[in-house]
C-alpha cells in the first residue's frame, strides 16, 4: 500500500493516476463513505472520510478498522494535509485535525511507501 498525502490541488490524484495507471473504475472516493465493494485500488478524499466519521464520535483506530479491509497489496491512499497550519479555535475542528492525524500515521506505519506532494514534485517519506 501507499499513502500518497500533500495540500489540497497539489496533484496526488493526477499522479497517481500516471503512476499506477489507474482507470476510471478503480478509484473510490471516500467523501462519499466507504466501499461497499467492487475492484478499486485508489481511495482519495480520506481527509472527508475522517471529518464525517471523526464528527459522528469514531476514533483514528475505528476508522482505521472500517478502512483496512481495503488497503490490500497496491492500494493507493490519497489524503490532503490539515495538519500545518493556525490551530482551528473550534473544538471540533481541533478534534478532526488530531483524529486525521493519528489516522495517517497509522497507515502510515503499515504503508509500503509514503509520498508528499508539493505542487506535482514528489518528496519520498518512506
Amino acid at each position: 500500500m501507499e499513502l500518497i498525502i500533500g495540500g489540497a490541488y497539489a496533484g496526488k490524484l493526477t499522479y497517481a493516476v500516471q503512476k499506477y495507471g489507474f482507470e476510471q473504475n478503480e478509484l473510490f472516493d471516500l467523501a462519499v463513505g466507504l466501499p461497499g465493494g467492487g475492484d478499486f485500488r485508489c481511495f482519495y478524499h480520506l481527509e472527508a472520510l475522517t471529518k464525517r466519521l471523526s464528527a459522528e464520535g469514531e476514533s483514528a483506530e475505528s476508522i482505521y478498522e472500517k478502512l483496512s479491509p481495503f488497503l490490500g497489496t497496491g492500494a493507493v491512499v490519497i489524503s490532503r494535509e490539515i495538519g500545518c497550519g493556525i490551530v482551528p479555535m473550534d473544538a471540533e475542528e481541533r478534534k478532526y485535525r488530531e483524529t486525521h492525524g493519528r489516522l495517517l500515521r497509522l497507515i502510515a506505519e503499515s504503508a509500503g511507501s509514503v509520498t508528499r506532494l508539493f505542487f506535482g514534485l514528489e518528496e519520498k517519506l518512506k
